[in-house]
């Protein structure tokens, strides 16, 4: 069983398009994180893909895929917002078992290993809510074709869909038969007009086709998650901070789009795929003359970096140059780390960084105070404070032991009598400190 990608750009050629992220220089970070993890987890690894996806994957960014198909300028007819007809399409090219998985999915583990003999198996099921059925009512009137496997969902007598992060098996016939379906639940509308919402038709042509379908013929699906979940409820999905204890994530939806996920995974391809970082920083700086991206990373100056940072934390010397450069590459696992101390019940040293300030700020005549926190060539990420943390950032503001730091915390709280509220009480404190590492307003390090 082979790992397939799919990309295709909608006969856009701009370096620039964003494809739905936050940023382009995201989409493009994504599609390195993701090929690289999935290299390193299997034997075989192919992209589908057009010509400008040719160019930039594989000629300017050099992804390691084990082979690469230029076959998808054949769909530059379509709608340039129908972009699942790419993936449906790449079923439809496939002759032996394999597992799809997209652009914007990272795993830290084998898939094939777990669905190698699946019939079908997708990312998990999900319960279409009114997310989906106000979109479906506004598409389904300026349809001319509606297959007969909708019927039951158009009707309501079915309202599940499949989430698509990952969706492949062993089940050739079916792929054949589906994709057929599929294609031409696109090609007998007109979904080149102005009038129909062509983003959201993806949807339904693609995950709940697939799971009516799957329906009809009585398929069995295997599902990466067990959880059902609501088409626009995924909460976990976009949580570096937890891998890679965490095998899976997906950024789909809004975390393609916050800052702050993006931010996270740019630093973790920085730290540990600097050189393939460094090459697309030169791509957008050629592109970009007058907004220098970090292009000099490579795997050793990541080492000297993170080593510096710790000889300055540990002197709380903090030396301005790549100062929020080499903060980030070592506080990157730290929320790990924190993990390992605190379940080992193991003393550490905590220290407060610099790099970032008090603001007041004033909302319909009220006060409040946020911390805003440098971030390099990105918008400052802004931390709203409570009274806890006032008081948790005033003891850390020289380090501090671990231990010592809990007894000080513990006298501005009411004396916990059971072992239920003192429990509560220390989760409450971890999860803080947890958060900060995150946010990267402290440090820990090893006694």
């Amino acid at each position: 069983m082979k790992i397939i990608q799919s990309f295709w750009s909608g006969n856009q050629k701009e370096f620039t398009n964003s494809y739905g992220w936050y940023s382009y220089k995201h989409n493009w970070i994504s599609w390195i994180l993701s090929c690289h993890q999935l290299v390193k987890y299997h034997d075989e690894v192919e992209l589908y893909t057009d010509s400008f996806g040719y160019e930039i994957l594989i000629e300017k960014l050099k992804l390691p895929y084990t082979k690469v198909h230029v076959v998808l300028d054949e769909l530059n007819h379509h709608n340039k917002n129908l972009w699942a007809i790419a993936k449906v399409r790449t079923f439809q090219l496939q002759t032996a078992p394999f597992i799809h998985v997209d652009g914007d999915v990272f795993v830290w583990e084998s898939l094939t290993d777990k669905f190698i003999n699946s019939n079908l198996v997708t990312q998990n099921l999900e319960i279409a809510t009114d997310y989906y059925r106000k979109r479906w009512d506004v598409i389904y009137p300026q349809l001319t074709f509606l297959p007969d496997e909708m019927g039951d969902y158009h009707d309501g007598r079915s309202n599940f869909a499949c989430n698509m992060g990952i969706i492949g098996g062993t089940n050739l016939d079916f792929f054949k038969d589906y994709t057929r379906k599929s294609i031409e639940f696109v090609e007998k509308n007109k979904f080149n007009s102005d009038g129909i919402d062509a983003l959201n038709f993806n949807i339904f042509f693609e995950q709940v086709l697939f799971k009516e379908f799957a329906n009809v013929t009585n398929q069995n699906i295997d599902y990466l998650f067990s959880e059902v979940s609501l088409d626009n409820d995924y909460k976990g999905f976009g949580d570096f901070d937890k891998v890679p204890l965490k095998t899976y994530l997906h950024l789909l939806g809004v975390y393609k789009r916050s800052p702050t996920v993006c931010k996270a995974m740019e630093v973790y391809v920085m730290k540990y795929y600097p050189e393939q970082y460094s090459m697309l920083a030169k791509v957008i700086n050629e592109e970009n003359k007058d907004f220098q991206e970090i292009d000099f990373l490579d795997t050793k100056k990541v080492a000297e970096l993170v080593t510096k940072f710790e000889l300055e934390l540990k002197s709380l010397n903090f030396k301005p140059k790549h100062f929020l450069l080499k903060r980030d590459l070592y506080n990157e696992n730290l929320p790990n780390k924190l993990d390992t101390f605190l379940s080992k019940n193991q003393d550490f040293w905590i220290a407060k960084l610099t790099g970032f300030e008090k603001k007041d700020i004033n909302i319909d005549n009220e006060s409040f105070e946020s911390l805003e926190i440098s971030e390099i060539n990105h918008i400052p990420r802004m931390y709203d404070l409570d009274e806890i943390d006032e008081i948790i950032v005033s003891e850390l503001s020289k380090p501090i032991r671990y231990f010592n730091f809990i007894e000080k915390i513990a006298t501005y709280f009411d004396d916990e009598e059971d072992e239920e509220s003192k429990s509560e009480f220390l989760s409450l404190i971890n999860n803080r400190l947890r958060n900060y590492l995150i946010i990267k307003i402290i440090s820990i390090y090893s006694i």
